[in-house]
């Protein structure tokens, strides 16, 4: 580990302008720098970079953060690396804190076993120039899938000779033993307990993690009836298939320039379409997607398209995976390729630039396509069709994004030609069914609440009700469509005038809301700040006070829900952002700060003076002139936290749709004086939808607005 003092010395020395100027040009705009952004595709300057707060923002793309993260993104380090990487440009000697005897022993054995792979990855790929077996064997398969030197060498491809030891002796001769081998899983056993090297007679095809280390290989059999036709490294220490994503080192870059991810099947269609000029491509290497590749992926980019074989069966099992992607709030895409079409073979009759094409012109939203695939399939047949509905219905269910989720609503009721009424209260009863479910769960797991981090840490409540029912917090499935808002205490009401005086959203709200959100309100540039002010300071009173509070296994800590539900936004208030920035820091690093942290860190009048007065730390009752003039209730000690954190977040994100509210008004007054029928429209639909979400917001608060 890394000790704190450090990593203090790190954030004080470093410079994030100098930071950023090692990958992107920046030139001086007043207090800040500006640059082309380098997480999406920027033509014009719209990354900002503040050293006064050491942080960057994009107001194009949304990326944003402090030196760390920054580092972090841009090349795919952790953040121990980034720190590294800081500490070696700044010549900041890191002496990291003394492992214990068990943890010593684990580090040097995953050490061991990087080494490992890593030389087992240059002898593959030394016995396929070298040898005869390799090069007539090896290369030549490569070679008749026409990939060229450079494609070779990126992806780091090999051979393994068909010998039953040829590794061995080779990785003992040069000091490797025979342990390091078998713990890269590099070493296999047989029913009669011989040993012998896993890899045999196979082309190889090394699996990079983000840093680009080799953590696993895939072979394939060069042999027509040898079996299986594909042999994985086995999991180790280092590997865990569940988390790896073939292609993902070498296309991370181009994933989060392009803002899309192609997802496709096998080894093979990744190298194909990188080399054709499509390199942000990566495979699940045929399995289905798990939660741990999703994450990688939605580090780069929340844009998907995955690219269907032909043929129906495996159409269908694919179709079928989609849904974790949609859950996890991906914009999930489909392109299905001609009967009898891989992306390998459909690339090389078309070639680069075609195939290219085709993926633009072919690609369709998932549902509509599923939707479109089911009816065509059931057209005859009455119960068959039913049950196709209910299918799409299911993978709509899991979209987090309400609005889409009426968009495809109707879309759907078009395809399959029944009413909307009816989709909606079928998807509400599929959303019921999963709510009872997901309740019965946890009543079955209930268990008396345990501290995981033995005793309460700074300021916190000291004792935490019973795990949350669905209706108090949000899962990953919204609740169903004209549900029953949650009760509101009696005393607690929201006038009209308060609504109106509210702030944004903050999981980013869709596309519509980021296009509504560059309208500009030029009469009160610094009006949003004011409103957003209130509930930026409750966001963090919560996380100092209760954010080292554990709620259950659904939610997990308070801090840890009001990260995800954030998530890339930056708070407008710089004191409110520092200290988001810095619990980020620590949370990463394994501590959970408390309140006592940040007294003692921020040891300046006015920063301390701030503190108190967002945490209200004064041990009296706020008066009745705080709930009139903040319209914030402040909880009792064994107050629901679920609810007070979900309320907290959806008053933010009422008033941040208030404010694009707003500036579509600006949009449409400007398109009218302009007689510019086409933007008046679009900004009438995009009103409209924002509308939409703001009511769906206020009917879950229980709040009545007037129009």
């Amino acid at each position: 580990m890394i000790p704190q003092e450090t990593v203090e010395e790190i954030k004080r020395t470093l410079d994030i302008v100098e930071v950023v100027e090692d990958f992107v040009p920046l030139k001086k705009k007043g207090k800040s720098w500006i640059g082309l952004c380098p997480f999406h595709v920027d033509n014009t300057p719209s990354m900002y970079v503040t050293p006064s707060m050491n942080l960057y923002k994009c107001f194009s793309c949304g990326a944003s953060g402090d030196a760390i993260k920054f580092v972090q993104e841009k090349e795919g380090k952790s953040y121990v690396e980034a720190l590294k990487y800081l500490a070696a440009k700044y010549g900041i000697k890191i002496v990291e804190k003394k492992r214990s005897p068990e943890e010593e022993e684990k580090h040097k054995r995953r050490e061991s076993i990087f080494v490992t792979m890593n030389y087992a990855k240059d002898y593959f790929m030394r016995m396929m120039q070298i040898s005869d077996e390799g090069k007539s064997l090896g290369l030549g398969y490569f070679k008749n899938r026409k990939f060229n030197g450079d494609t070779i060498n990126t992806f780091d491809l090999g051979y393994s000779l068909d010998s039953w030891d040829s590794l061995e002796k080779d990785a003992t001769q040069k000091g490797y033993t025979i342990e390091a081998l078998e713990l890269a899983g590099l070493r296999s056993e047989n029913e009669k307990g011989r040993k012998y090297d896993r890899f045999r007679g196979r082309v190889m095809f090394p699996i990079h993690d983000l840093s680009g280390r080799v953590i696993a290989f895939g072979a394939r059999t060069l042999k027509k009836d040898g079996k299986p036709k594909y042999l994985n490294s086995p999991e180790t220490e280092i590997y865990h298939k569940s988390d790896a994503l073939y292609g993902i080192y070498q296309s991370k870059d181009a994933i989060r320039v392009k803002d899309r991810c192609y997802l496709v099947e096998g080894y093979t269609d990744v190298i194909s379409l990188h080399q054709a000029g499509i390199k942000n491509v990566v495979a699940s290497s045929g399995t289905a997607l798990t939660e741990g590749q999703i994450k990688q992926i939605k580090r780069f980019t929340n844009n998907v398209t995955a690219v269907f074989d032909g043929d129906a069966a495996g159409l269908k099992a694919a179709i079928r995976g989609v849904d974790m992607l949609l859950q996890q709030g991906l914009n999930v895409r489909v392109v299905r390729l001609p009967e009898g079409e891989d992306p390998d073979s459909y690339c090389d009759t078309l070639g680069g630039e075609k195939f290219a094409e085709f993926l633009k012109k072919e690609e369709t939203d998932f549902i509509l396509f599923a939707a479109r695939l089911y009816s065509e399939e059931a057209k005859n047949d009455p119960l068959n069709k039913a049950e196709k509905i209910r299918e799409v219905l299911k993978s709509i269910a899991v979209i987090p994004d309400t609005i889409q989720q009426e968009i495809f609503i109707k879309e759907c009721a078009d395809v399959f030609d029944i009413s909307v009424e009816s989709l909606i209260n079928n998807l509400n009863e599929i959303k019921q069914r999963e709510i009872e479910r997901i309740e019965k769960e946890k009543n079955r797991a209930r268990r008396p609440y345990e501290n995981p981090t033995g005793g309460s840490v700074g300021n916190s409540v000291a004792s935490i009700p019973p795990p949350m029912s669905p209706s108090d917090i949000p899962s990953d499935m919204p609740p169903p469509m004209d549900m029953p808002p949650p009760a509101i205490e009696p005393d607690t009401h929201f006038s009209p005038e308060f609504i109106d005086a509210q702030p944004p959203t903050l999981p980013p709200l869709g596309e519509e809301h980021e296009k509504a959100n560059k309208k500009q309100d030029s009469s009160n540039p610094k009006g949003k700040f004011v409103k957003l002010g209130i509930h930026e300071e409750e966001f963090i009173r919560i996380l100092l006070l209760y954010g080292d509070q554990y709620v259950d296994e659904n939610v997990g800590y308070i801090y840890e829900y009001l990260f995800n539900e954030l998530g890339s936004m930056m708070l407008e208030d710089e004191f409110c952002q520092q200290i988001l920035v810095d619990y980020k820091n620590e949370t990463a690093m394994g501590e959970i700060p408390s309140l006592q942290h940040f007294k003692e860190r921020y040891s300046s009048e006015n920063d301390l003076r701030n503190l108190n007065r967002i945490t209200n730390t004064g041990g009296h009752q706020p008066s009745v002139e705080w709930f009139k003039r903040h319209r914030i209730v402040i909880p009792n000690k064994d107050e629901n936290l679920g609810r007070l954190a979900y309320n907290s977040l959806l008053h933010y994100k009422m008033t941040y749709l208030t404010d694009l509210i707003d500036k579509c008004h600006i949009g449409l007054t400007e398109a009218e004086k302009a007689m510019d029928d086409e933007k008046m429209m679009e900004a009438l639909h995009l009103m409209t939808l924002l509308t939409q979400q703001r009511k769906d917001i206020a009917n879950q608060l229980g709040i009545t607005i007037k129009l």
